[in-house]
């Protein structure tokens, strides 16, 4: 199960940077800019460790096989698809427990078949929310409803402050699309960690919380045949 990764009391009074989260000059007008704590949202990510559900890393190379190389007498080919940005959605749980059994053996005595194991961790492609904006339906509000995450598709993250971010450098305003999820194998991906993909920050509690549970009823959604009629 998840759990919290903010450090400090929800009921503290501190200072905390205040900012408001606004997809560009682009969006719809209409709609006010709320003014967020954001510093409570976000928590830097540790250097070391098991990766954490709603981490999000930068520079992740997802690899696949290409389909032409499944062809019979075709050398097998490999083809590359980067993201610039994706938030893990695995469970804390299940990334620990895997992390602690890797971390006791070394990786020829690793058992792919031990019930410890998370054979790959689960990600969502994550991008500005300037470029979710011209990916989105015009009309009808969808925006509004994406801002205010309210449309079961799309999760918007506000901006994230350089002292959240473990680069220093913040993050803009972001946006997922609970269609573009993708695995990578665990072993690969820590691979990767080693090689210069960037942690860079979580989500604190319960916003860690809310991506878990909109992701799940989104995948969980049932479509109908027909509409109720009243």
């Amino acid at each position: 199960m998840p759990f919290s990764n903010d450090p400090a009391s929800p009921l503290k009074d501190e200072p905390a940077q205040v900012d408001a989260f606004s997809p560009g000059p682009s969006s719809d007008a209409s709609v006010p800019a709320q003014p967020i704590l954001i510093d409570r949202i976000f928590c830097t990510s540790p250097p070391t460790g098991p990766l954490r559900q709603s981490e999000i890393l930068a520079s992740v190379i997802q690899r696949r096989r290409t389909l032409r190389s499944l062809l019979p007498n075709i050398a097998p080919e490999i083809s590359e698809i980067r993201h610039p940005l994706a938030i893990i959605i695995s469970q804390d749980c299940d990334l620990e427990r895997d992390y602690e059994f890797r971390s006791s053996r070394i990786a020829d005595e690793v058992d792919p078949s031990s019930d410890k194991i998370l054979p790959s961790v689960l990600l969502c492609e994550v991008i500005t929310a300037d470029e979710l904006l011209t990916l989105v339906p015009k009309g009808k509000d969808i925006w509004k409803r994406i801002i205010q995450n309210k449309d079961e598709r799309y999760h918007v993250l506000s901006q994230v402050s350089p002292t959240s971010d473990a680069a220093g450098q913040g993050l803009p305003a972001m946006g997922i699309d609970f269609k573009r999820h993708f695995s990578i194998f665990t072993d690969e991906l820590y691979t990767q960690l080693r090689m210069g993909v960037g942690r860079r920050c979580c989500l604190n509690s319960p916003y860690l919380e809310h991506l878990s549970s909109r992701f799940a009823n989104y995948l969980s959604r049932v479509g109908l045949p027909l509409d109720h009629t009243v």
